[in-house]
């Protein structure tokens, strides 16, 4: 085996596939059809990945065109702005208008720049209310930390015009803001539409008010949520998208997405980088999906997904999708990356996927779940409610923790969803590798699994996936086991489940387990010998390896025939569901200890940038938004810190519920108190408090000595919050020229009580055409005679 790379944070990797040969030498003997299955249909090795081969860098924020001071404030429920709808709409219709022709503007103008959206002169204006916008090609949209744009409420105002009655498209009519028998994706247009070659950057916020209350509308004081939570099977939302990317060549950069009223970002096209964005929703609202990417050439990097729906889910949006990297992906809760084949519309493949260096969680920010939840509230005073609740408002513990509202998952591979229709073409998979990851407390860290009946002529295909460095740790006491939605008692940690689901012998999945180790449970917890963290594994139509090492052995125990039942049987403590299953190849290293190794930190719950602006004061424009400053001895500069928990801060107020404010524990995730640190080496040069819309800190430095300095910065840590270091940026202070000055008299030799003129001539360096500035002082010994500009 070989193995070539190029820069990580480029998400390039090319890792040649293993010799088949070797890999079917040490099989099992097993039914032989299964094998032939795999050798004629897929027709590949087992093993190899290829994804997007774009040389990708680190963006870089664009030159400004237009500048956009906010003009409201903001408060922890908003921007302040008239509650009325007509106050709503003419406030956001004027932003809107504003911002929209500055784009138009500088597409026409200024191709290539970006509009800034920037603090006001008064840094307490910090938001921007707006209605949907659409980004010109090659033009970009900046939010600079501190600022948060809001979305409007007023579902009116998402309205898409196709879908009124008498439209001319023959649509059926849907009214944004309301459920009903819809199609899916209907009704609404999207808060932000983008174009090719456009981008959106930023250290700022895009809050598009999922728990708002809506404004007009037959569902009028209903929140996008409540729309959510009131779908049944046979209807559907119309809520809008937040980001609607469709083109090639597009950026977005590091700006944060909260509280969506549907699914976040949809991306569509070619050659799209995602660096740095943050997507924060309640992990108890559904169909709030961080990413739906479909398309090819796409790397997303540096992102973090807190939400309660899928976190990635590719799929096929009508086309290819294929040569997608995602690296160094931050999940905490709920649906996990997911590969999604549509099993009503026919679908086209999902290949060429690398998903490598992520860590992915169901777990919160607290220090004992037992005694207090984020919000301070006992898990006694939880579970009351489970057994008495309040008939009009039936919360429950299984609202306290992500763990404990149903299934969580790590990564599942979905080779059908919606409604099958088996005349159309399958899902094909292929050439899939998720490698490099770590795992804890979501129940189901491994799936492929159809939500449909998997029915012919036309079957799905899934192979050449690999499950490569897959360290599952050990469930801690967020992840408990339940029963009638409590925890058991004594208390238990909860257990893993593994679901490979085919329909032998018309599906069979192929896939490899290359050192995949699931930790033993804790023994303070389950002393018990033997035992391990997976509790059953329901696995039928399957051609595995195990390669290099799996943990535990009944990773190899998962052969069983077609039959028309399945088999049930126990492995030590895990049970077993198997038909049809056979392995291409099993290792016989089965060490927990050869586990990839996760990192101490491997889930903060926080997330950080650090930059730069030239000044003292609220900076725009190229003067902000650096890393690297270079500024003459004497004059500012400011330091920017960008701080926030990753876990989404939105809160539903039910007052009385628990004993506490806010009531509905599920969604609130603290806020920081702590000052931020700024440092050069070990020194702390200033501290600051988060201000502006509550993720902004900075300190402004001046007096630096020439020379160049590296700042980075500090959270010091919380009751909740552990401490977070966070940012580097670099100054150079340029001292000033070297001059060359002359003296000289109007006389040498002159008669006491008579006058003399002294004459100082200062030169700049040869080349240097600058005229020195500022004064020059005439002594006598140590005596100063004048100082004369």
């Amino acid at each position: 085996m070989s193995c070539s790379t190029t820069n990580p944070a480029a998400g390039i990797a090319n890792l040649t596939s293993f010799d088949s040969n070797r890999a079917f030498a040490g099989h099992r003997l097993y039914p032989s059809f299964l094998i032939l299955f795999f050798v004629v249909i897929t027709g590949f090795p087992l093993r190899g990945h290829a994804q997007d081969t774009r040389a990708i860098t680190e963006p870089v924020f664009p030159a400004t065109c237009a500048v956009y001071h906010a003009p409201l404030q903001s408060t922890a429920s908003g921007p302040v702005v008239g509650s009325s709808v007509t106050e709503q709409d003419t406030e956001s219709e004027a932003e809107t208008s504003t911002l929209t022709n500055d784009l138009n503007d500088c597409a026409k103008n200024s191709p290539g720049q970006a509009v800034e959206l920037a603090l006001g002169t008064d840094a307490s204006y910090n938001a921007f209310l707006i209605n949907p916008v659409t980004i010109p090609p090659g033009t970009s949209l900046i939010i600079d930390g501190g600022v948060t744009v809001y979305a409007s409420l007023d579902p009116a105002n998402y309205q898409d015009p196709n879908y009124l009655p008498g439209n001319s498209n023959q649509n059926p009519t849907v009214y944004c803001g309301t459920d009903g028998p819809y199609p899916g994706l209907v009704g609404c247009i999207s808060l932000i539409s983008m174009g090719a070659g456009s981008g959106i950057y930023g250290y700022g916020i895009i809050d598009a008010q999922g728990g708002g209350a809506l404004l007009s509308g037959s569902d009028a004081g209903m929140t996008w949520w409540q729309l959510t939570e009131g779908k049944t099977d046979t209807t559907e939302q119309a809520s809008p998208s937040v980001i609607r990317a469709t083109g090639d060549n597009m950026t977005l950069y590091k700006f944060t997405v909260r509280n969506p009223p549907f699914h976040t970002i949809l991306l569509k096209g070619d050659g799209i980088t995602v660096w740095g964005v943050k997507v924060q929703s309640p992990w108890n609202i559904g169909n709030t999906d961080g990413f739906d990417p479909g398309g090819t050439n796409m790397t997303i990097y540096d992102t973090t997904v807190s939400n309660g729906d899928q976190d990635i889910a590719l799929g096929t949006n009508g086309g290819p999708t294929a040569n997608i990297t995602v690296n160094k992906f931050h999940l905490y809760s709920k649906g996990g990356i997911a590969l999604l084949g549509d099993g009503a519309i026919g679908t086209t493949p999902i290949s060429n996927v690398l998903v490598e260096n992520s860590n992915m969680t169901g777990d919160l920010p607290v220090v004992d779940v037992a005694n207090r939840t984020v919000n301070g509230v006992t898990e006694s005073e939880m579970q009351k409610y489970v057994t008495n609740p309040d008939p009009k408002n039936p919360l429950q513990y299984t609202q306290a923790l992500p763990n404990s509202i149903g299934t969580l998952h790590a990564i599942q591979i979905v080779p059908m969803t919606g409604t099958r229709d088996a005349t159309k073409p399958a899902a094909a998979f292929s050439n899939i590798t998720f490698k490099s990851i770590c795992v804890q407390d979501l129940e189901t860290p491994l799936q492929i699994n159809a939500s449909v009946s998997i029915t012919g002529p036309n079957y799905p295909t899934v192979t050449g996936i690999t499950f490569q460095d897959i360290h599952v740790l050990a469930p801690t006491p967020q992840f408990p086991t339940l029963r009638g939605g409590l925890p058991v008692t004594p208390a238990a940690p909860g257990t893993y489940k593994l679901l490979f689901n085919g329909a032998p012998p018309n599906f069979v999945s192929q896939f490899a387990l290359d050192n995949v180790v699931f930790d033993d449970p804790d023994p303070a917890t389950n002393p018990a010998p033997g035992d391990t963290t997976i509790s059953s594994i329901t696995a039928r139509g399957n051609l595995i390896s195990t390669l290099t090492n799996i943990y535990p052995p009944v990773l190899n125990e998962l052969a069983a025939a077609t039959s028309d039942k399945d088999q049930h049987m126990t492995y030590q403590n895990t049970d077993l569901t198997l038909n049809g299953n056979s392995y291409a190849f099993a290792t016989s290293m089965q060490e927990r200890s050869k586990a990839y190794s996760c990192p101490a930190s491997t889930w903060p719950y926080t997330t950080g940038d650090l930059y730069l602006s030239s000044g003292s004061s609220a900076a725009t424009g190229s003067a902000t938004n650096l890393q690297t400053l270079s500024i003459p001895q004497g004059t500012s500069f400011t330091l920017n810190a960008v701080l926030q928990p990753i876990m989404s801060q939105t809160t539903h107020y039910s007052p009385g519920f628990y004993g506490a404010v806010p009531g509905i524990l599920a969604i609130g995730s603290p806020a920081l108190t702590n000052s931020i640190r700024f440092i050069e080496d070990t020194n702390i040069v200033g501290e600051a408090k988060l201000s502006a819309n509550g993720t902004l800190a900075s300190v402004v430095l001046s007096g630096v000595a020439p020379g160049s300095h590296t700042y980075s910065a500090r959270y010091p840590g919380d009751t909740y919050y552990s401490a977070l270091n966070f940012g580097s940026v670099t100054v150079t202070v340029v001292p000033p020229a070297a001059t060359t000055t002359t003296l000289s008299a109007s006389a040498t030799t002159v008669v006491a009580g008579t006058s003399v003129n002294f004459t100082a001539k200062v030169v700049p360096p040869s080349g240097n055409t600058a005229i020195p500035t500022g004064s020059i002082a005439f002594l006598d010994g140590t005596t100063t005679l004048a100082t004369v500009s």
